[in-house]
């Protein structure tokens, strides 16, 4: 069996606990995985310059698969003196890349309580099926609000009903047109995308270890592949202390969770990087 090493890393949109935006070096911090799934990618934000990150990581990583799921996107186009128009998308969200081909891709968003005053936005998964040389995996991308716990519980909740429907939906698409003229048409006579049962989900949870979010990904059936018996060191923050960003403790609040149809070799968490605030939260897990 193969052992596959993903990381999960939430990359605040380039800005490093320095204060700098440097995306390259968040390319560097986990590019060594098999499977990358980052939370907080952008494009055309003033703050990062209008950048397009999802295409600068793509050139970052020429050798891998990617795809972009914008859960947040909005109008940031501009009217022209002549009367054309500008198009562009203020789009902020999670990314995947992997070794080995994307087979299917979905952005799928989670439930959002309307806090008045209180800043809050639309938060949901990036779900993509990847063809592993040992079988698919569903590798679920996930970021959930830090507004509220009530809110969290919601999307949790949300979450783990998609995750116990998803096998029994099926792929993107099944069967195939009896018509073979038909068929071709659609290219439903292409290989059937899967929806495997091995699933994988990591990302920013915005909740520790003994809350109650964490709580229902256990009760249905995911466990934390980090613990003191499978990391590879002793660090275990994964949202550092820095009071001028918004953190005034240490917490583990980023996960890499797995069903029983994966086995988990190793963790750890990347304690020495400083391109974020928060730190890549690595696990090596094989298909059984």
């Amino acid at each position: 069996m193969t052992a596959i090493r993903v990381v999960s890393f939430n990359i605040q949109y380039s800005l490093g606990a320095d204060d700098r935006f440097d995306l390259t070096r968040h390319a560097d911090a986990v590019r060594d995985a098999d499977i990358i799934c980052l939370q907080e990618v952008e494009r055309n934000w003033r703050r990062t310059g209008m950048e397009d990150q999802p295409a600068r990581i793509e050139r970052l990583f020429p050798d891998r698969y990617v795809a972009y799921a914008p859960i947040l996107d909005v109008d940031a186009s501009e009217a022209r003196g002549d009367g054309t128009v500008s198009n562009r998308r203020r789009q902020f969200g999670q990314m995947t890349l992997s070794r080995w081909p994307i087979l299917s891709s979905r952005v799928v968003h989670l439930p959002k309580i309307d806090t008045g005053s209180l800043a809050n936005s639309w938060a949901g998964f990036h779900e993509a099926v990847v063809a592993t040389p040992d079988g698919p995996l569903l590798v679920v991308n996930v970021h959930l609000t830090d507004i509220t716990e009530t809110n969290r519980m919601t999307q949790v909740w949300a979450l783990v009903h998609h995750l116990a429907a998803a096998p029994v939906e099926g792929g993107a698409w099944n069967g195939t047109e009896s018509d073979p003229e038909a068929a071709a048409h659609w290219q439903f006579d292409d290989p059937e995308p899967p929806m495997p049962d091995a699933t994988i989900v990591l990302g920013d949870f915005n909740d520790e270890p003994d809350s109650a979010v964490l709580d229902v990904m256990r009760r249905a059936g995911y466990r934390d592949t980090w613990s003191p018996e499978t990391a590879r060191h002793p660090g275990w923050v994964t949202f550092k202390t820095n009071p001028p960003q918004g953190t005034f403790r240490d917490m583990r609040i980023d996960f890499v969770l797995v069903n029983r149809h994966l086995d988990v070799l190793g963790a750890e968490i990347d304690v020495t990087c400083e391109a974020s605030d928060h730190q890549p939260v690595w696990a090596t897990v094989e298909l059984r």
